[in-house]
């Protein structure tokens, strides 16, 4: 199943930036701090969905509910509500096909499951009680695993070519490697 094959072949590149992000989560002080963290994703997924929501609208009829980055700027105006980013244009991976967009796609997904535990880390940091400020973090709520399982299923179901199954692991590593750079350079 690509699903396993992905976990296996892009364990490297996901430990590397859950390292990054796990350690600028901690370091959080300040609801700056936390808005910076947010902002790495804005960045990073405003381009990113652009491109591989052109690619898989065909192929995944629950697209438009797996947009994120509109939460992010959700929790970004529940903090800051006048705040408009300066938009910085980030390297994204190459996605010009379907393969490709499912694989960044997989990160972005997977982005969803940990995100329950940074909403706790974030709020217990913070000292904050209120739900408000979590949108992006909190995923699609107690769907969040219904929605991963979906989306492996949908993924898993399609029959790839060993061509397309490289493509597809390909750009789940350069995404992965991609948002890692863009924390790193932004420090």
């Amino acid at each position: 199943m690509l699903s396993e094959k992905l976990k296996k072949h892009t364990k490297a590149a996901h430990i590397e930036l859950e390292k990054v992000l796990v350690e600028k989560i901690k370091s959080i002080q300040t609801v700056d701090d936390y808005l910076k963290i947010l902002l790495y994703f804005y960045r990073f997924f405003v381009p990113l969905e652009k491109t591989i929501f052109l690619q898989v609208k065909e192929a995944l009829p629950d697209a438009a509910q797996r947009r994120k980055a509109a939460w992010i700027m959700e929790d970004i105006h529940f903090f800051r509500p006048a705040y408009q980013p300066a938009f910085t244009t980030s390297s994204t991976p190459e996605i010009n096909s379907l393969s490709q967009a499912i694989g960044a796609l997989y990160v972005i997904e997977g982005s969803t499951l940990g995100g329950q535990v940074i909403c706790k880390m974030v709020a217990q940091k913070l000292d904050i009680s209120h739900a408000g400020g979590f949108k992006f973090f909190s995923g699609y709520g107690e769907e969040t695993l219904s929605m991963w399982g979906n989306f492996k299923k949908i993924m898993d179901g399609r029959c790839w070519d060993s061509v397309e199954e490289n493509e597809v692991i390909d750009a789940a590593n350069r995404t992965f490697g991609l948002f890692k750079q863009l924390i790193d350079r932004n420090e």
